[in-house]
């Protein structure tokens, strides 16, 4: 199977269900393949042809989700854009994939327009909502082109989507993913969540990022999609009352905003069953406190844009009491994920004991085809047919996997190697502390020094040599932090992990 027969297989089993739901607009599956259809006819007589890379810039909404299937149903590769970026971060991308089209929300028409003359490959602007001088209209194309599928030959090897990095470590990387990858990365999800046709998706991530495992999977099954612009306490806790959410994926950073918002208890959030979240490792502390609101009903899961989900945890495996070794599976990101395989190994390619700390490798049919035009790179991520995750982790005895830090984010000092999310758990105990990142300065005595950034809650108060006290308790003398920095938020990329190398440019000098 194919992405292209997800969209016309729902629309014909499952014609009159609501199929996404943006604000006051919802469509069923029908109308859905309907639409998607137009558009890649609309795109074919444009001159896009298969292979071609079509980019979208715009925050979520319901074209956005379209375009995940439009561009496959006619052969060409869908490029989702970052639009937190700047101007010439987004013409590095769209430059660097080689987009003839480009897709533009109309929050971005501005920013697109700034850096218009230099993107000399893009021969079609299409403004997704008002129409825009020099740029096609989305609605346009749609009530002008036939929604007959189109006449493409499409195979399981070919692109889908070419999907860029972070870039949290150095310039994006273009990740390019197939029909066949995405299709078993759905079902990857579908069993790992325990997803049913009858859940209702909430999509809280920006779709340029999670929509092949948090969104596509609600698809395949022929679940109904909300769609939210915003997705504020607020926004989130009304769209679950109003829709009956069953399955909302969202961030950590998505739930410590809920945990903190006042008005949580107004709203009735019986139709939710479980919540699964991605991005960076929930704290502990977090999760305990989550659990107390919301029950044990929390999944988390474990990945990378070259291949997701590696590992997950479920709710029946979450121990609240009993004894440590169980109790520590709040730590973990689970097991293995369906059709995964999952291992730890040193510096010379050999597995590492249980327990011991290694490099997460990882091999299944979920994984990237490769970096776009960057066959050095791929040969590098890929070696021996295993993605080298660059996260470095244990594994215990029952293959539950304990992520340690970034091998680029471990901090060296005194010779001791110190990891980052060992001291932010203890950090996250304090009871004034709402959100930590911990990072190594340049130290001449010790090579490195630990330091904390910290947020404290509302109307919470701490010194430094009071935080410093508190880990002294828990932490040995050379992972203490020697110096600790208040700030109002920590910086985080939108899937909620944090952006260390923004917090060694700000802190690294001082």
């Amino acid at each position: 199977m194919i992405l292209r027969d997800i969209a016309r297989r729902n629309a014909r089993r499952h014609p009159q269900r609501t199929a996404v739901v943006f604000g006051d607009i919802a469509y069923s599956f029908k109308e859905f393949n309907e639409r998607v259809n137009s558009i890649a006819n609309a795109l074919l007589d444009l001159g896009v042809g298969k292979g071609d890379r079509v980019a979208i810039l715009s925050r979520n909404c319901h074209q956005y989700l379209e375009l995940y299937f439009a561009a496959p149903k006619g052969g060409m590769v869908l490029v989702p854009l970052n639009w937190m970026l700047s101007g010439p971060e987004l013409r590095y991308i769209i430059n660097d994939s080689e987009a003839n089209t480009l897709f533009v929300g109309q929050d971005y028409v501005e920013t697109v327009n700034s850096i218009r003359p230099e993107l000399k490959g893009v021969k079609n602007f299409i403004a997704i909502g008002q129409p825009s001088a020099g740029m096609t209209g989305y609605e346009d194309l749609v009530s002008r082109y036939p929604s007959s599928e189109p006449e493409v030959e499409v195979y399981e090897e070919d692109t889908a989507y070419l999907l860029y990095t972070s870039g949290t470590t150095g310039l994006p990387k273009g990740v390019l993913t197939t029909n066949r990858s995405i299709v078993e990365t759905a079902i990857n999800s579908i069993f790992s969540s325990h997803l049913s046709p009858d859940d209702v998706d909430m999509a809280l991530f920006p779709l340029y990022i999670g929509a092949q495992c948090f969104t596509l999977p609600h698809v395949y099954l022929g679940c109904s999609v909300i769609i939210l612009n915003e997705p504020t306490p607020q926004a989130i806790l009304e769209t679950i009352e109003r829709e009956k959410v069953t399955i909302p994926f969202i961030s950590g950073a998505h739930i410590l905003a809920l945990l903190q918002y006042p008005d949580r208890d107004k709203y009735d959030l019986s139709s939710v069953r479980r919540i699964v979240f991605g991005g960076a490792p929930l704290p502990v502390e977090v999760w305990k406190q989550a659990i107390s609101v919301f029950g044990n009903i929390l999944a988390s899961f474990y990945g990378l844009s070259e291949g997701s989900p590696l590992a997950f945890l479920s709710p029946e495996e979450v121990i609240e009491e009993g004894p440590p070794e169980k109790m520590r599976r709040l730590q973990s990101s689970g097991r293995e994920a369906m059709n995964v395989e999952v291992r730890i190994i040193d510096e010379d390619d050999r597995d590492v004991p249980p327990g011991e700390v290694g490099e997460l490798i990882a091999k299944s049919d979920i994984l990237m085809k490769g970096y776009w035009k960057l066959p050095q790179a791929t040969a590098e991520t890929l070696k021996g047919g295993y993605l080298r995750t660059g996260d470095l982790a244990s594994m215990d005895e029952e293959r539950y996997i304990y992520l340690v830090d970034r091998k680029k984010d471990v901090i060296t000092s005194g010779g001791e190697t110190v990891y980052p999310r060992d001291i932010e758990e203890v950090l996250y105990r304090h009871p004034s502390v709402l959100e930590a990142a911990v990072i190594g300065v340049p130290d001449e005595k010790l090579g490195e020094a630990v330091k904390a950034i910290v947020v404290l809650r509302e109307g919470e108060r701490a010194t430094e040599k009071e935080i410093i006290e508190f880990c002294q308790q828990s932490l040995a003398d050379y992972a203490t932090p020697s110096s600790v920095e208040f700030t109002d938020m920590v910086p985080r990329n939108p899937s909620g992990k944090v952006l260390r190398r923004e917090l060694r440019e700000k802190y690294g000098n001082g």
